[in-house]
């Protein structure tokens, strides 16, 4: 008992030594969480970025134009004279892919309006068989007779010219990717 009682004539002695303080004031509202006076905490929200609806209706646009152009092609084949070096089956074989490729476009533009990632995916997939295709037609089409333009120039005009358009239009499909909001789903090809 002799060492309680010490002990507490330790904190006596130690309270008359150092007199207690008293704080007094009110709370900074600023330092306490919003939660503890009832407020609402705002959440802002972002509108889904228009990108992927923009570029899927210029992807549908491109493919309807596309499928025409075939269309218009395949019924043009009657209207060439025998003059014409290229063969009727090659522009029926590159019009029919032609529609094809359109319709393939449109379905896919139809996928991007919608949000969802594998649209974007089956149109590079397009783009890439729309290229080989065109470089296929330059090959299997003769030079063109100019002045002054060789041969081996016409088709490095022709397939640098197919090379960069459809770089280009494979970016600009890829557009709703790299937008920040674009809200696209997870629906994938590859992983």
């Amino acid at each position: 008992m002799d060492e309680k009682q010490d002990l507490w004539g330790e904190i006596e002695s130690a309270q008359t030594e150092f007199p207690s303080v008293m704080i007094s004031g009110q709370p900074d509202p600023t330092a306490a969480p919003p939660q503890m006076y009832g407020g609402q905490q705002m959440i802002l929200l972002q509108q889904p970025s228009s990108a992927p609806k923009v570029i899927g209706i210029f992807v549908i646009i491109y493919g309807a134009l596309s499928a025409f152009g075939g269309l218009f092609g395949a019924l043009g084949i009657g209207l060439l004279d025998d003059s014409v070096i290229i063969s009727r089956g090659m522009m029926i074989f590159f019009s029919a892919i032609s529609v094809l490729l359109g319709i393939g476009f449109i379905i896919t533009g139809t996928q991007i309006n919608q949000r969802k990632k594998i649209g974007v995916q089956l149109s590079w997939i397009l783009i890439c068989i729309s290229l080989t295709l065109g470089l296929a037609q330059t090959a299997l089409t003769p030079a063109v007779e100019m002045d002054g333009v060789s041969p081996s120039l016409f088709y490095g005009i022709q397939i640098g010219g197919q090379v960069v358009c459809n770089a280009i239009c494979g970016l600009l499909v890829a557009i709703p990717l790299m937008v920040h909001n674009s809200m696209m789903d997870d629906s994938s090809l590859w992983g």
